[in-house]
């Protein structure tokens, strides 16, 4: 369980709706695939260091911005999932591999960009790259969807990924 402090209401929330027994290494691990993570959920270490008793510090805004992160990335294993079914494994990892070259690219080109529109970009860019692989086997596109969780969350050519 994360125990988050809310500094902009100064309410302390429990969030349990991540995989995982031990939250650090979830976080840890979350990251990797969404950088902006760590400035969305800020570690507080206790003065015992003792990472069990972790706490978080967030805004609720950006508490929001990270279950979004999160469901997003259920979602796309999801449809990884069933990609890797038609095409294989392989396949549907290089498709993961080319939306986070296609995510460096854009943070090269875009500097202006922070790290959570990078992370919705790169979430943008797998879900055009499954839609275009799923639309053989009669799949809907999913990008509708996406840009309609994430409007008002990242500018308008941020959330069509047109610049």
């Amino acid at each position: 369980m994360l125990s988050i402090y809310l500094t902009d209401v100064q309410q302390h929330v429990q969030f349990k709706d991540y995989p995982g027994e031990q939250p650090v290494k979830f976080i840890l691990n979350f990251k990797k695939i969404f950088p902006s993570v760590m400035e969305l959920l800020l570690p507080v270490l206790p003065e015992n260091e003792n990472l069990e008793e972790m706490t978080w510090e967030s805004t609720t805004a950006d508490l929001e911005l990270f279950k979004l992160l999160l469901s997003g990335w259920g979602v796309i294993e999801l449809r990884l999932n069933a990609l890797s079914q038609f095409k294989g494994k392989t396949f549907a990892d290089q498709l993961v591999k080319q939306a986070q070259q296609k995510r460096k690219d854009f943070a090269k080109a875009q500097q202006q960009l922070q790290t959570v529109e990078l992370d919705y970009l790169f979430m943008h860019e797998t879900h055009a790259l499954i839609d275009a692989e799923l639309v053989e086997v009669g799949e809907k596109f999913y990008l509708p969807i996406l840009r309609d969780l994430w409007k008002g969350k990242v500018s308008t050519k941020v959330l069509e990924a047109k610049f």
